[in-house]
């Protein structure tokens, strides 16, 4: 496994800034995510979304740009689909809102600010009430669209997804890792950064990359941050959902499903534990923060740095 040291600060780098916001609280049993579990745990964890503040494109514009990384959870039960609806009541007891865009929208940054939304991937409780940023370009993972359009079929009941939830006239699929376009066809390109195979400079000028993130649902994808000459933030959306996995002090949990299958929250399960493996890597070879898009200790260490401010 490649373990070479991410990209050194060149002359000029511009640097982004990171603030979390939360849209919610829902309530994971234990034993679904994690192995050995007390059948009976359960943890309930914020879905955590991040504004990325860039101080200005290469155009000379400055205008700073910003993106978004998830949105969370939808602010009204209403807003899902029936049957997320069901399943959400598996993850009581669960609080929707305040909506990102309305948090947002108080600290002086409106909806339509919003230059683009990069989605980790398409569940419930992360592509949040995108019909709220009405102009920003919507980017996700390979593969993201055919799932959330055809959904998957005997996956438990976390695993259903809004068909019309993406905007077809703002979305944009990434292209597949193993893609053998030209460079010049591409609007990105995949190439290995650090311990990854597969990274897209997101701005092209190194201070935001997409990560391919395999194993949780197809088109998983993290953003790995530059905030500082020699630090960086890896959001990680639902790599893992619990810092003991990243720790290695647990496994991957599996339960049995109501027709008698072995389910995992992680579609690939296989997949998901390498990247664990790659993410424990970059943790460990220093000046990166790891942050999982539900992990409650380091949602209560880091208060203070919630939007409108940002991670040091």
């Amino acid at each position: 496994m490649n373990s070479s040291t991410l990209p050194a600060c060149p002359r000029g780098q511009k640097f982004v800034a990171v603030s979390p916001l939360t849209s919610g609280f829902i309530t994971l049993p234990e034993k679904a995510f994690v192995s050995p579990a007390d059948s009976e745990a359960v943890r309930t964890v914020p879905s955590m979304a991040f504004l990325i503040t860039h101080p200005g494109l290469a155009d000379g514009s400055s205008k700073p740009f910003y993106l978004m990384f998830d949105l969370g959870l939808r602010s009204d039960i209403n807003r899902y689909t029936p049957m997320q609806q069901v399943h959400l009541r598996n993850r009581q007891p669960y609080q929707l809102g305040p909506g990102v865009a309305r948090q947002l929208a108080d600290g002086g940054i409106p909806a339509t600010k919003i230059d683009a939304i990069v989605i980790s991937h398409m569940h419930y409780d992360h592509h949040g009430d995108l019909e709220d940023f009405h102009t920003a370009e919507v980017i996700v993972g390979h593969g993201a669209c055919n799932m959330t359009a055809h959904g998957l079929t005997g996956k438990g009941t976390h695993q259903h997804f809004d068909p019309h939830v993406l905007p077809k006239e703002r979305t944009v699929e990434l292209p597949p890792v193993d893609s053998t376009s030209a460079a010049s066809e591409q609007r990105w390109n995949w190439q290995a950064l650090g311990p990854f195979p597969a990274a897209i400079d997101l701005l092209g000028d190194g201070s935001v990359y997409v990560v391919d993130c395999p194993g949780h649902l197809p088109g998983h994808i993290n953003l790995l941050c530059r905030t500082g000459p020699t630090k960086w933030v890896c959001l990680c959306g639902d790599a893992f959902h619990d810092p003991r996995l990243l720790s290695g002090e647990k496994e991957l949990g599996f339960w049995t499903g109501d027709e008698g299958h072995s389910l995992c929250i992680h579609l690939d399960p296989e997949g998901a534990r390498e990247s664990i493996v790659r993410l424990r890597m970059l943790q460990q070879s220093g000046g990166v923060q790891v942050v999982a898009a539900h992990d409650e200790h380091w949602y209560k260490a880091n208060q203070a740095y919630f939007f409108p401010n940002s991670l040091p």
